[in-house]
């Protein structure tokens, strides 16, 4: 199941801005794994608005240049395992769901060093 996650992942990205529950399988899924997949996204949308809405909200997590501060923000260690659960699970999530004001009062106790500016506009 990893595995077709994985390239379900990537065929939305390659597709485009289409809805991918509108465009049906990509070739090669059945309509079975197509419809688990889609399922398990709208879940895991949910549990995260639920995240926001029980912890997050209530006690932002730390940017990650405070989280992690030994890690540069070009690290690899954003990109998979521990780094890339942080940023997927809490800090984008905190981003996506939070207020303007949430936001600005956040910006403004944590402002963004040097080679993290641009964080706050992409997550």
């Amino acid at each position: 199941m990893k595995i077709r996650f994985a390239f379900l992942s990537l065929f939305i990205v390659v597709r485009g801005a289409v809805a991918a529950s509108e465009l049906g399988p990509p070739e090669g899924v059945s309509e079975e794994d197509w419809k688990a997949y889609l399922n398990l996204k709208k879940d895991r949308k949910a549990m995260l608005k639920k995240r926001f809405e029980n912890e997050l909200r209530i006690a932002p997590p730390l940017p990650p240049w405070k989280k992690h501060p030994d890690h540069q923000s070009g690290s690899m260690f954003w990109r998979m395992g521990v780094g890339e659960e942080y940023l997927t699970d809490y800090f984008s999530v905190y981003l996506k769901y939070a207020s303007d004001d949430e936001l600005k009062a956040y910006k403004l106790k944590y402002p963004a060093p040097r080679g993290w500016q641009d964080w706050y506009k992409e997550n």
